[in-house]
């Protein structure tokens, strides 16, 4: 994940917040003639390395103006072991550019191993984000029976949708978890219970067409 601006937390340049628009952009090209990112934040991954330690979030400047160019200025480190983070999301896009309350301010962090979900505020300060909220893998167990948690995607609903490659019994279930982006509560699985496919992986969506695509590990 990028962020267009070193201050304001993502604000102009993509980030939402200016009053005038939300997050994103209206089109693709404005997003290619929009900003360079001047930061990225990177995940890192320490589970089966052998090293107990937590896994966690990297900070690199990509600013060529900056004195820390391509340099790893801040990790933010994980609370627990043995998560492995996976592919991380926001928690409002360009799907969301209408609506002018939502800013882009939260990094949304599913798990694989654990089906835990972090999420980690990069407004306050982008240069250092620091963790917001952690989702525990009970609640989503019992509210979704879905685990290994695989892609996040914001929702222009104002929710978090997250993908699962299996159950808590190790079985393959290919499901969508649901998440509220302002309270962070689980809400449940944007599929029909029952109807879920018996793998799961990466996914998107086009809501212009009114489209998504999901793919099986």
């Amino acid at each position: 994940p990028k962020m267009p601006t070193k201050e304001g937390g993502g604000e102009g340049g993509g980030g939402g917040g200016c009053g005038c628009h939300g997050p994103g952009y209206p089109t693709p090209l404005d997003a290619m003639n929009g900003p360079r990112e001047r930061l990225i934040y990177v995940p890192c991954i320490l589970t089966g390395t052998g090293t107990q330690k937590p896994d966690y979030l990297a900070t690199v400047d990509v600013d060529p103006e900056s004195p820390d160019y391509c340099k790893v200025i801040h990790r933010l480190q994980m609370p627990y072991i043995d998560d492995e983070l996976h592919h991380t999301g926001w928690n409002a896009c360009s799907s969301c550019f209408g609506d002018t309350t939502k800013r882009r301010n939260r990094l949304v962090l599913p798990c694989l191993n654990t089906s835990r979900i972090y999420v980690v505020d990069t407004g306050t300060n982008p240069q250092a984000p620091s963790l917001f909220k952690v989702i525990e893998p009970r609640e989503v167990f019992c509210k979704t029976n879905l685990a290994t948690l695989h892609t996040s995607h914001c929702l222009g609903s104002g929710e978090v949708m997250i993908s699962s490659i299996g159950d808590l019994y190790g079985n393959g279930k290919g499901g969508f978890v649901l998440v509220d982006a302002e309270t962070w509560e689980v809400k449940g699985t944007w599929n029909r219970p029952g109807d879920e496919a018996p793998q799961g992986y990466d996914f998107w969506y086009q809501p212009r067409h009114n489209v998504l695509i999901s793919t099986e590990w």
